[in-house]
This record gives structure tokens, sequence and C-alpha cells, in this order.
């Protein structure tokens, strides 16, 4: 679902178009279960191993690379008091740390996930190379042909989210903007109404949950939208950041040296979860016109090259 699934299209997008005999995919159909670690250990020798799923390789001979992709794995003690973490993520967390020991190279999506392992693990630092994540750019919009009152909020809701209390702040603060704007502010969640009765949201008035969608679906989402709230915190990356960048859509976030690094020119940030301070950034997004940038700065090409390829490391 989400980034996984996003980042998993690049990838088959990537090998269909520049096919090549020296790269073999396996695992595809397989849970991470302790049964399929011990089988993906047999495949063979090869130049290098990369696991995408946050979990090593431990004894495969040749470069064994792994991309730590999941915060979950790597929190502060903070973070663990404060965040109801899923079993499964509190679970796998000793192994994906006890095996990145292991790996050559680990490979994480921004910086604040490479301080994140390096704070628990200081003797990897030397081993840990920040490239975020592969994202091709989607058929240009301009902004005047959005829907000027309608936002979009990508999210997928978990234990470790705080949707509840967050989307009641966006929603008064659609409210406030309504009235001043004189026109009715929509926010379009990627969320069930299931989900959405369990956050007690049911009864906001300007936000539309829509369910999880599919890539197509939601790509039509991102290409009428004016603007893109994304409120989470503790991820390694955010697709929806990198997705609004490319689109030249503001991109409405907490302040953080992730967003900033991902989101780049098109951020409109807010400083604390405050009611003034999201209204405030909400109003700035409607009128704001991001300009465009010469370099996709998650290239698929360049990142696949750089992964697959068995060139030096650099």
């Amino acid at each position: 679902m989400g980034g996984a699934l996003r980042f998993l299209g690049e990838l088959d997008t990537y090998l269909e178009r520049r096919p090549s005999p020296n790269v073999r995919v396996v695992g595809r159909g397989h849970q991470l279960s302790p049964t399929w670690l011990v089988r993906r250990e047999r495949i063979g020798r090869h130049r290098r191993a990369i696991a995408l799923n946050n979990v090593s390789f431990v004894m495969t001979r040749g470069e064994r690379w792994a991309l730590l992709r999941n915060a979950l794995h790597f929190l502060s003690a903070g973070e663990e008091r404060n965040l109801r973490v899923p079993p499964r993520a509190v679970h796998s967390t000793p192994v994906v740390r006890a095996c990145a020991k292991r790996a050559d190279v680990l490979v994480v999506p921004s910086t604040e996930m490479a301080d994140r392992v390096s704070s628990i693990y200081p003797h990897l630092s030397s081993r840990i190379r920040v490239r975020m994540h592969p994202l091709a750019p989607p058929p240009p919009r301009p902004l005047q042909e959005r829907d000027q009152s309608q936002m979009l909020c990508p999210v997928i809701f978990s234990s470790y989210k705080p949707m509840g209390p967050l989307l009641r702040l966006f929603d008064r603060a659609a409210a406030t903007l309504s009235a001043g704007l004189a026109k009715d502010i929509e926010i379009i969640i990627t969320a069930s109404e299931r989900e959405a009765a369990a956050e007690k949201l049911l009864d906001a008035k300007h936000l539309r949950f829509v369910g999880r969608l599919t890539p197509r679906q939601l790509a039509h989402f991102q290409q009428t939208c004016r603007a893109v709230i994304y409120p989470t915190r503790t991820e390694s990356f955010g697709y929806p950041l990198a997705e609004a960048r490319l689109a030249h859509v503001p991109v409405i976030a907490f302040d953080s040296q992730r967003a900033r690094e991902i989101a780049g020119p098109v951020l409109v940030p807010y400083q604390h979860e405050e009611l003034g301070l999201i209204t405030e950034a909400m109003h700035d997004a409607l009128r704001t016109v991001p300009s465009g940038e010469q370099h996709n700065p998650f290239d698929p090409d360049d990142y696949f090259d750089w992964l697959l390829k068995t060139t030096n490391i650099r």
C-alpha cells in the first residue's frame, strides 16, 4: 500500500523500460515471514543482493544492500513511549536492526532517516547512503485548471498517526477559510468512512472520505486538487511530498527537515499543530504558485541505475 506500492511501481516501470539479464527480482507474492527470510538466503552468489523491504540479507555472498524505509524501526525512546506502534512493527524491529548490522550499504530515503539510524547505531554511519525514493513526474496540469476549492490529503490511517485530532484542526481551518473566501473548501481524504468513524470524524463538515484508492484513482485527485495536505510526522520519506513537488502543487505539512528536503520549493509549512497556523498555511497554499524545476530530484533512471548497477559504491 501507499509508498511501498508506489516504489514497486517505479521499479517495474524501470525494468520494463531497461530490461537487464543481470537483474533478478525475487520475493513477489511472499509475505515477509521467517520462512521466506531463510529461503531467500539461498538464491546463490550475486555481485549485489538488495533487500527492498527493510530486512538485509545476512548470509548471501556478495555485496549486501538494504533499503531502510520504515521510520517505525528506528524510533527514539520518546517516540516509542508516546506512539501506539502497530504490533507487527514492534515485533519486526529487532530483526530489522540486527540484520542491518550485516549490510554493506544501507540506503535511506531522507537525511532525517539517516539520522534515525545513526543515532541508534553510530558505527553504521559510514555505510549509510541517502537517496530519495524514485518518482516519475505526472502529466503537467496548470494550477488554474485545478479545482480552486479542493485539497487532497493522501494518508493511510494507522494507530501511530493521530489523524483524528489533526484532521479536526484542518476541518476547522477549512471552515474559517470557507467563510472568509466565500467558497466551500473541501478536503479529500484517502480513508474509508469506517476509519473516519473510528476517529470520530464523520461529523466534519469539510472532510470527504473516498476510501483506499488504486494508483490510477489517486492520480485523478492529484490532477484536480489545488493543494495537498500531508500532516503526518513519523515517516522516512513521504511520497505525497514528492508527488506534490513534481506536480508543482503546494503541499501543506509540518515544518521539518524531511519535509523541506523532499517537498522543496512547493512546501507551505506550519510550525505547530495550532488552528491559527494551519489556517494561515492553508490560505497561503491557495495563493501560492510554485515555480518548476529543471531537474527531477527523484529521477527513477538515476536512482535505479545507481542501485542496480555493479559499479563501485559512491
